[in-house]
This record gives C-alpha cells, sequence and structure tokens, in this order.
C-alpha cells in the first residue's frame, strides 16, 4: 500500500515537473513579462516558478526515499 503511494505521488510530481518545463518558456515568450509592473504575465510566470521550485525537490526525496526501502 505504502509503494502505491509512493508510486502516484512520483507521477503526479513527475507530471507536474514536466508541464511546468512545457508551460513556464510558453508563458514567457507569450504574455507580456515586465519587471517595472504587475502584468498577467509576471503572475503566471512567478507561479510556474515557485510550483517548479518546490515541485522539483519534492520529486527528488520521493525518488530518493524510494530508492532507500
Amino acid at each position: 500500500m505504502d509503494s502505491v503511494y509512493r508510486t502516484t505521488t512520483s507521477r503526479a510530481l513527475l507530471g507536474v515537473v514536466l508541464a511546468m518545463v512545457v508551460l513556464l518558456p510558453l508563458a514567457a515568450t507569450k504574455l507580456e513579462v515586465s519587471p517595472h509592473r504587475v502584468t498577467t504575465g509576471t503572475i503566471v510566470v512567478a507561479g510556474l516558478l515557485l510550483i517548479g521550485a518546490l515541485s522539483l525537490p519534492a520529486l527528488i526525496l520521493v525518488k530518493w526515499h524510494a530508492s532507500d526501502e
């Protein structure tokens, strides 16, 4: 049961990381991103960077924990 949870979590995190890798360059090129004012593009890119900054270490830790057991 625990290994099924880890596999499901690992796949979900991998999906989030891959989606972020695809969406981040797309959002940065298609939306207006300005360092001088807050725009929709700035919020979307910042949100994607935040999600990536949280999900990538979580994915690494899940894989590392799975390899220990």
